[in-house]
């Protein structure tokens, strides 16, 4: 069975014969291919030409974050592709019925997982808000009301303090940890993307645009509130994160030590 791998600490990637193997400052290891489905970098780590050409025959691809924990890109391996799904993506992007169907599934995706989050916990407003849009504009209204109302009744579940959602820079603790969690949920969903062999510039609910995987920011957001917005509750609830895990400058970001706490919950 294959995992994420997570490497943490600044160093290089090599090949040695048909397997990986990592220096850091302060470790040596060898990283048996067949067992990593992906890999994410948060420090600065460097790929050798082998790496890359091993990467690229097990299909393993590789993402890097910024020190703030901020998806920063990505190195993709080479696919064949499949022409015909990417013709029927493109094809239902551009039906504006098939492509409002489309979006509509993954907001009300979004909202079932939201309530299953809340679960045990008052949770009518949402359950109340009706996904059923004329068009896109209206549709990406009704998931920011569902957003908006998740994080009120989500506050009230975390024993940390947390007002409202802020991004770029995140505020307070809990912002930091849903900034973190996001960006490496926006990672391992652009590698399942990729190895269903779709396009993850084409997407449906947000629009596409130059410089991000909108594919990727689309398919993220169901399991936002099962995948992170659990793992951040856990991680509070249960002190296994705490005020000594955060560094302040500019905003609140996960320290190195933090950020292994989280991938060790993960």
């Amino acid at each position: 069975m294959t995992k994420p791998l997570y490497i943490t600490q600044y160093g290089e990637l090599r090949r040695e014969d048909n397997t990986l193997y990592f220096v850091g400052k302060t470790i040596e290891k060898t990283i048996p291919v067949k067992q990593v489905s992906e890999i994410h970098c948060t420090a600065r780590v460097t790929l050798t030409s082998g790496a890359i050409d091993l990467l690229s025959i097990e299909g393993i691809p590789v993402h890097f974050y910024t020190k703030e924990g901020f998806y920063k890109g990505s190195f993709l391996p080479k696919s064949s592709g499949n022409g015909r799904i990417k013709i029927a993506q493109v094809q239902h992007y551009l039906d504006k019925e098939k492509r409002l169907y489309i979006a509509t599934q993954i907001v009300k995706g979004m909202k079932n997982s939201m309530l299953k989050s809340l679960k045990g916990h008052d949770s009518r407003r949402i359950k109340d808000i009706e996904i059923n849009a004329d068009d896109l504009g209206e549709l990406l209204g009704i998931e920011a009301l569902l957003w908006e109302h998740y994080y009120k009744f989500f506050a009230k579940t975390v024993k940390m303090e947390f007002r409202r959602r802020t991004r770029r820079p995140p505020r307070d603790e809990v912002n930091s940890l849903i900034s973190f969690g996001n960006s490496l949920l926006y990672g391992i969903t652009l590698s399942s993307i990729v190895k269903a062999r779709l396009d993850p510039d084409i997407s449906f609910l947000h629009e596409p645009k130059e410089g991000r995987f909108s594919l990727s920011l689309d398919l993220s957001e169901p399991f936002k509130p099962l995948i992170v917005m659990s793992i951040v509750r856990k991680v509070v609830n249960k002190k296994i994160i705490t005020q000594q895990h955060f560094r302040k400058q500019g905003g609140v970001y996960l320290n190195a030590e933090g950020r292994k706490k989280i991938y060790s919950s993960i």
